[in-house]
């Protein structure tokens, strides 16, 4: 049993179950010579002498004895069992990208994906400095091209350190690259700097698509199973709203089959620094209070400070309704049954004025009489024998403005007005125009879109996600302006575009001049928990609880089903509530990709827009979608037929390129053959995969 004071010193470790993916097949231990092709040492420094032959870099790289087996009790640094390791010299006559070399047995190819390499290193002497990982590959598509040619340069988001710890590289690149050696950079300081050699230690290097440290401190602990059930049936958290001054209210549905809930992929509140922020709780059940916490430092910890009976500044206990006979501002309360008309209102709280734009973890607490983050663990009054609850989202405290840049080659990204993406920040929270320039001789096949904050640093800051990343296809883009409106939810922190440019110039399969369309009709299925009606084009689908449709998937804005509720609740001066969640399950034939939907609920009158919610991530296969908290203030809330009363719900589908191979072959007579990238071939094409009569090929 692992006890409060173990948890809250962090002598916990968490070794991350990594999921299995094709990648996962390279994993090093050095504890066979059969895991890796050959070692040695590598530097990007041209007039090395390590690659002039000048010096014999086979003898400052080898397998040796691990010289750290001993179990650790400090956060973040992992106990390293294994038996042998790879040890490298760090030479003064290198320069400071000089590192170990691992020839993989089986080249790794990525395509456009992000993977993570993890590396644990071990570096005894000398200062914590950052370390490189440098991916060494070819082209497939570049005759001649050598396999050692600098495919990536990636620093890990921490610095070695003298005992064992897990470093992370995340790692792109080009469709067409495979990569054959990695190198590990053990120290970019400057050699010159350096009055004599040391030794460095590498081990277990592994790709996953993690991109969590294998071994991490606990953070934001609980003082329970986190998958601990409820207890009782007659208390139960249910609903959080915040109301923040300046942003649009937020409604967060909470699942109630666990004490502990972390949402923090899924809930975001905005707020600006001195913005006051209102948090209410809609709580089944009687005498609990409510507790609202924010890691203003992130160190992964929840610091109350309460002085003279209220949160004094800086605490990150920011709100509550009672403890010890007070709330935080410092009023008498008293009792703790904090539960008035079915919910919880916490005391206002400000974000402290000048607090740095980023992402914070904040947590939610139902909880009798405790200022511990974790939950009451007092014997007999424990969080978890009193119903309570616990909830973690994230905290985007942001500015009216955001900096908005470009990363790309053979090519640019341009604003709509053909400006640099440079020039001028642009506003938060609103969409934005981009458009895309090839370069002469080059087309675009898409973008990706990384957006948040510290997008050069680590993807998660103690669990807590820092940005994302998205590829849009070219069929995202309009075909003759060749822009692409960035959607407001992307538009959340800092914004960087990666323009995706390749050789080529020929007409595209969703070209305007070419007349062959790319995807041709498919089924789509649509499936809700909810009584209704689907209706396309204004016609009736069909009714039920199940159906599909053969449809075309639209390129222009216009929705491809809609659902209208069988609920008519007629003229109402009050809130008309649906009382529940719509559920939709989307499904398409496996073959292909959709691109984007888009979800709102509308009246006959045009005058009230329920909820909205606009993605462009790409799904394939089956798709959940889930609109919660339709209500409205309207008088009368009618649809746009005004024969049928109650909320309307369109979903928009966009096309995007097919995905799956079929084992057929190219007709040598084929007038239509496109490669993957969307190129219209002109003459036979080589042995491959490519596009053709809408599918993908293999010949």
């Amino acid at each position: 049993m692992i006890t409060n004071d173990i948890m809250r010193r962090y002598i916990l470790y968490i070794v991350f179950s990594l999921l299995p993916t094709m990648a996962m097949a390279q994993h090093i231990t050095f504890e066979s010579e059969e895991e890796y092709r050959s070692i040695g040492v590598y530097d990007t420094w041209e007039q090395s002498p390590f690659r002039t032959g000048a010096i014999d870099g086979s003898h400052f790289v080898k397998l040796t004895t691990n010289p750290d087996r001993e179990e650790k009790d400090t956060p973040g640094i992992a106990t390293n069992a294994s038996e042998n390791v790879l040890a490298i010299q760090r030479s003064r006559y290198g320069s400071n990208t000089f590192g170990a070399r691992v020839d993989l047995n089986t080249p790794l190819h990525l395509g456009t994906s992000k993977k993570y390499v993890h590396v644990l290193v071990n570096k005894p002497a000398g200062e914590e400095t950052q370390v490189m990982l440098i991916g060494l590959g070819k082209r497939q598509d570049w005759e001649g091209q050598k396999p050692e040619t600098e495919q990536f340069w990636v620093t890990a988001s921490i610095g070695a350190q003298a005992q064992w710890c897990d470093l992370v590289f995340p790692i792109t690149t080009n469709e067409a690259v495979d990569i054959h050696s990695f190198v590990v950079v053990p120290d970019l300081s400057s050699p010159h700097l350096r009055q004599t050699d040391f030794i460095a230690y590498i081990d277990d290097i592994e790709v996953t698509d993690s991109s969590q440290p294998r071994y991490q401190e606990v953070n934001y602990p609980v003082n329970f199973d986190s998958g601990q059930a409820p207890t009782r049936s007659d208390r139960a958290l249910t609903k959080l709203t915040f109301t923040v001054s300046g942003e649009s209210g937020v409604d967060v549905n909470v699942p109630t089959a666990t004490v502990y809930t972390n949402l923090t992929e899924k809930a975001t509140v905005l707020a600006k620094a001195g913005a006051d922020v209102t948090v209410k709780m809609t709580f089944k059940g009687t005498w609990m209070s409510g507790y609202v916490y924010v890691d203003w430092n992130n160190d992964g910890q929840f610091t109350p400070i309460v002085e003279n009976n209220k949160a004094s500044e800086g605490s990150e206990l920011t709100s509550y309704t009672f403890l010890n006979g007070y709330n935080s501002l410092g009023a008498s309360q008293t009792n703790g049954n904090s539960v008035v008309n079915g919910a919880i209102t916490c005391p206002k709280f400000t974000i402290p004025a000048g607090t740095k734009p980023g992402i914070y973890r904040m947590r939610l607490k139902v909880d009798w009489n405790s200022a511990d983050a974790g939950g009451n663990s007092d014997t007999g009054n424990t969080i978890v024998a009193n119903g309570g609850n616990i909830v973690d989202v994230l905290l985007n405290v942001h500015e009216d403005e955001v900096s908005i840049s470009a990363n790309q080659l053979n090519g640019d990204v341009l604003t709509a007005e053909d400006a640099a993406l440079s020039e001028a920040p642009i506003s938060f929270g609103q969409p934005f125009t981009v458009k895309m320039a090839p370069a002469p001789d080059f087309t675009y096949t898409g973008i990706v879109i990384t957006h948040g904050y510290n997008l050069d640093g680590p993807e998660y800051v103690r669990e807590n996600r820092q940005y994302k990343s998205v590829t849009i296809p070219a069929s995202a883009f309009n075909k003759e302006t060749h822009t692409y409106t960035i959607p407001a939810s992307y538009i959340d922190g800092e914004v960087r575009v990666e323009g995706l440019f390749t050789p080529g110039s020929e007409p595209g399969p969703n070209d305007p001049d070419d007349p062959t369309p790319l995807n041709p009709d498919y089924t789509v299925t649509y499936k809700k928990d909810a009584p209704g009606t689907f209706f396309q084009g204004g016609s009736e689908v069909a009714t039920g609880k199940g159906w599909a449709a053969a449809e075309w998937v639209s390129d222009e804005p216009a929705p491809v089903v809609t659902l209208k509720s069988e609920r008519n609740n007629g003229f109402n001066t009050t809130n008309y509530n649906l009382g529940r969640d719509f559920k939709f399950t989307i499904s398409v034939d496996g073959e292909y990709l959709i691109v984007g939907y888009k979800i709102y609920t509308s009246n006959g009158w045009g005058t009230t827009v329920v909820t909205e919610s606009e993605e462009s991530a790409v799904f394939a296969g089956e798709q959940s979608l889930t609109v919660s908290g339709l209500s409205t203030n309207s008088t009368w809330f009618t649809t746009a037929d005004a024969n049928l009363n109650g909320p309307v719900i369109d979903v928009y589908l966009v096309n995007a390129p097919p995905i799956g191979i079929h084992p057929s072959e190219l007709s040598e007579s084929a007038s239509a053959i496109h490669s993957l990238d969307g190129r219209r071939l002109s003459c036979e094409p080589a042995k491959g995969v490519y596009i053709m009569g809408h599918r993908k090929v293999v010949r």
